[in-house]
């Protein structure tokens, strides 16, 4: 079955912040569906067969069986300093959690967290490169390996690994406010990470960093870099994928995995499609895709396989959100436009305006052969909606 969760966009009342999680057969009828009291994100499937999801927000992680009954719950502290956690919660000591939920095969949970740096003489402007620099609150991801009963194992910090110099159109957004992290930047945005056995390394979607990279996690050494070449420096520039004339790059990309073919699948949603301090595309005339590149990890080269969505018939822009995995069963790919945001009609990169999901699977030939929309169109007044992705669950 397919388990995604659904939530309001930004446009949404303000003090009606339910989230719902919702599983569906192969013919498309509800398994279950659960409505709560706080916005939902992230959804897994753990190794004991379990489906673990996030309501980041709240800071809480909440264990299920496949029939939607809740068997356990983690709450993250920062997040309940001032009220009592949930009855029998187990506490995991961070901040915050934010984003993607993953699960390592041991059983032990991928986390995403962050961190605030006072950076001096760094961006005003991600528009005019004569801008006067000044000091910023810049935000770094912080990822943690963290065991089923709270305790911190590992964890690895972007400041550590990426260019606090680089910069991409959405690098000096105001993201984290809404966080409590006052006048800060939302530097590099990791919306995706997950782990890489064969050789201990995360593979980790930076959203305003434009990059998919992977990370050693013995030497937090970065192996290389996919991506935009656009505003790298050295050392960095070293790690950089060659391409060849069959990559288009990914933008402001949701949910890169590796599949079980060992090529990397990712959601590209395609904002702006440029780096700083180029010209934008406009929403109108953008688009959004899943793409799939092969990486040539020894000789640092990557070409494109396959994509849909890039098609002048086919085209949805989705400017946040969004979800991309391969199905094991059948090579089918599963693909979550997560938030398709217009503005009277017109496509938009505003989340605050009506906003609406499409979840479709397609075949290796590009036929869909599942299709479902997740909108609220035929309510007065209409709501904006959004789905951040679709897990596939394996009955067990």
């Amino acid at each position: 079955m397919m388990v995604f969760n659904v939530r309001y966009g930004s446009g949404a009342p303000p003090n009606d912040n339910r989230g719902w999680i919702i599983a569906i057969d192969q013919v498309g009828r509800i398994v279950f569906s659960l409505a709560l009291d706080a916005p939902t994100q992230d959804i897994r499937q753990h190794p004991n067969g379990n489906i673990f999801f996030s309501q980041t927000g709240i800071g809480l992680i909440t264990e299920i069986d496949q029939s939607g009954n809740k068997l356990r719950q983690w709450h993250v502290s920062g997040k309940w300093k001032k009220k009592k956690p949930p009855i029998n919660s187990i506490p995991i000591d961070l901040p915050l959690i934010h984003h993607t939920l993953n699960v390592f095969p041991n059983g032990n949970l991928l986390l995403n967290s962050a961190e605030g740096k006072n950076i001096e003489n760094w961006y005003t402007s991600d528009m005019d490169p004569e801008a006067p620099r000044g000091n910023a609150l810049v935000i770094g991801d912080v990822f943690h390996e963290i065991d089923l009963e709270g305790k911190k194992i590992r964890e690895w910090h972007a400041f550590d690994f990426l260019d606090i110099e680089r910069i991409c159109y959405g690098s000096l957004s105001k993201y984290w406010e809404r966080q409590g992290f006052i006048n800060s930047r939302d530097w590099c945005h990791a919306n995706a990470s997950s782990y890489i056995a064969i050789d201990d390394s995360l593979l980790i979607s930076f959203r305003t960093q434009d990059c998919i990279l992977k990370l050693d996690c013995q030497t937090n050494e970065i192996k290389w870099i996919l991506g935009p070449h656009d505003n790298w420096r050295k050392p960095w520039t070293k790690k950089l994928l060659r391409p060849d004339q069959t990559v288009q790059w990914q933008y402001h990309q949701h949910d890169a995995s590796l599949t079980p073919e060992g090529t990397i699948l990712c959601f590209d949603n395609g904002n702006f499609r440029s780096n700083p301090f180029k010209p934008k595309l406009s929403a109108t005339k953008n688009y959004s895709r899943i793409v799939e590149f092969q990486v040539d990890e020894d000789d640092r080269k990557v070409k494109q396989l396959w994509s849909y969505g890039d098609a002048q018939e086919d085209r949805i822009y989705a400017c946040y959100q969004g979800g991309a995995l391969r199905l094991p069963q059948t090579g089918n790919s599963f693909m979550t436009y997560g938030g398709i945001c217009t503005k009277e009609g017109v496509p938009s990169d505003d989340n605050s305006n009506f906003g609406r999901s499409r979840l479709i699977e397609l075949t290796p030939e590009k036929e869909i052969v599942f299709e479902i929309w997740i909108d609220s169109s035929r309510e007065v007044p209409s709501l904006p909606l959004s789905s951040f992705r679709a897990e596939h669950v394996v009955i067990k």
